[in-house]
């Protein structure tokens, strides 16, 4: 029963997210006056057909993907195409600004999702999502990047150590050292280098506290592990107007910190495994969406925006079959003030399109071989 309701859910994120894509090319073509045969969610059979206002609406049975067939975008020999040049509905017809603007309204609606999401978690999270303490050096866009104290210095004591032989207890929190209230964790270092003997204010896991006098090595530590006691977050409270574009933004620089680390250590390394592993398909989400379901409706929204960002910025891809490919081919026509054969237009972006579904495949079959890799990752 778990499995089958993570499946739903699955099916139903993927509704949602190319539902609203292709929801964005169907009114751009509306409000330019292009003629729409076809609004289909998914690929392959159809399911469920209804026509309506001269446009055909349907489910077919691949929940993989979408599409919105305009006169005039798409294959030259079907209706809609050379012979219906001439057509006031056709998009080939309008101007190379209008033609962009519906390629580009299916990315503009996944950032508008991504940003909608992105205000309601806020909203519901004190405007605050935490950070990752490497990033805590980070200039956010409209935001700010705040510590926050938890708790006292958590710490262990090592074997054979001296603060061992001062009979501190094995496990607790520091609250002082030489009567100065430690805050923060690296406030500990601080206080014991250049001393002898540090007086250690410390409480066991009963929180029975005592104070101990402990010898400092020649290295200037007692032998102690330490653990931080405070986190990191992006504070978007002063501008929360904009919280759910700022935060997209201030997403999508981390996660291009993120790639950018793990591209040059591959480089460096010539073990490109980490890299490719960052990039997942329905397998993947299925054991995201596992995961994320247990976790609240907070979680899982945000992990829908995050879903609707990174579909956005897929379409943006030069790739003739997506969006980025379309918005490509028109940008260096309108520069040639020429537009390309139909016929070869249709042969590429048909081409690349199987390239892609062959792509999507391999994908699919690296996460199944690599299942238990994945299953480890939210256990």
């Amino acid at each position: 029963m778990d499995i089958l309701i993570t499946i739903l859910l699955l099916v139903l994120v993927l509704g949602v997210l190319i539902f609203i894509h292709e929801l964005g090319h169907f009114l751009a073509a509306k409000i330019v006056g292009a003629t729409v045969y076809e609004f289909a969610l998914g690929y392959g059979p159809k399911l469920i057909s209804k026509k309506y206002k001269g446009t055909e609406f349907s489910i077919r049975l691949l929940p993989l993907g979408g599409f919105v067939k305009i006169l005039g975008d798409g294959d030259p020999s079907k209706k809609g195409g050379i012979k219906g040049d001439d057509r006031e509905g056709n998009l080939k017809n309008k101007s190379k600004p209008a033609q962009i603007f519906v390629m580009l309204a299916g990315v503009s609606m996944n950032f508008l999702l991504a940003i909608a999401a992105y205000s309601i978690v806020l909203s519901f999270s004190n405007w605050k999502i935490d950070l990752s303490y490497e990033f805590e050096n980070f200039k956010p866009v409209g935001a700010t990047v705040v510590r926050e104290r938890d708790m006292d210095v958590p710490y262990q004591v090592l074997v054979g150590s001296l603060a061992e032989k001062s009979g501190m207890p094995t496990e607790g929190y520091i609250r002082n050292i030489n009567g100065e209230f430690v805050e923060y964790v690296e406030d500990v270092s601080r206080l014991i280098e250049g001393n002898d003997l540090v007086a250690i204010e410390a409480c066991d896991l009963e929180n029975v506290c005592g104070e101990y006098m402990v010898a400092v090595g020649e290295d200037g530590k007692v032998g102690i592990a330490i653990g931080s006691n405070y986190y990191v977050s992006v504070d978007y409270s002063e501008y929360k107007a904009f919280s759910g574009v700022s935060h997209l933004i201030n997403n999508t620089r981390l996660i291009g910190r993120v790639m950018g680390s793990l591209f040059e250590e591959a480089k460096e390394t010539g073990d490109y495994s980490t890299l490719s592993g960052t990039v997942s398909g329905p397998v993947g989400m299925f054991f995201l969406i596992d995961y994320f379901k247990d976790l609240g409706w907070i979680p899982f929204v945000f992990l829908v925006a995050d879903l609707s960002l990174s579909l956005a910025f897929m379409n943006l891809l030069p790739i003739p079959a997506l969006d980025g490919g379309r918005v490509f081919i028109l940008t260096i026509e309108g520069v040639l003030r020429k537009d390309l054969n139909p016929r070869i237009e249709a042969i590429i972006i048909n081409l690349s399109f199987i390239l892609l579904m062959v792509f999507i495949a391999v994908i699919m079959i690296k996460d199944i071989i690599n299942i238990n890799e994945l299953k480890s990752l939210f256990e």
